[in-house]
């Protein structure tokens, strides 16, 4: 599909394969959907990995950890291990397993 000067994509797909990318509601669940890609112009052409390293850069790792200590002192239970982000000690897998629970999460929480 061409329109002035734009260029987009449009494809079916079933909805399960967006569901690591996006919040898909129960309604939608096991259905085909259209999917359209197209650039927006005059708007920023940041992905959501430079704003999420945007948003590490600000709060680094020391207020991270800080944090982190603050909320298991407060009772707070994460999905990853907590005590070897703090310590340190944690393995490239589990930094990888965890960083895509962030991705996931900051990604909803930057595109706003």
């Amino acid at each position: 599909m061409r329109r002035e000067h734009m260029e987009a994509v449009i494809q079916e797909i079933n909805v399960e394969e967006l569901a690591s990318i996006f919040n898909i509601p129960e309604t939608m669940r096991n259905k085909r959907v259209e999917v359209t890609i197209r650039p927006i112009e005059n708007e920023s052409c940041e992905t959501t990995a430079v704003k999420i390293e945007q948003f590490r850069k600000k709060y680094n790792r020391e207020s991270f950890v800080e944090h982190l200590k603050s909320a298991v002192a407060r009772g707070v239970s994460f999905d990853f291990d907590v005590q070897k982000v703090i310590d340190g000690t944690e393995t490239e897998e589990e930094m990888q397993a965890r960083y895509r629970m962030e991705k996931q999460t900051w990604g909803n929480i930057v595109k706003y």
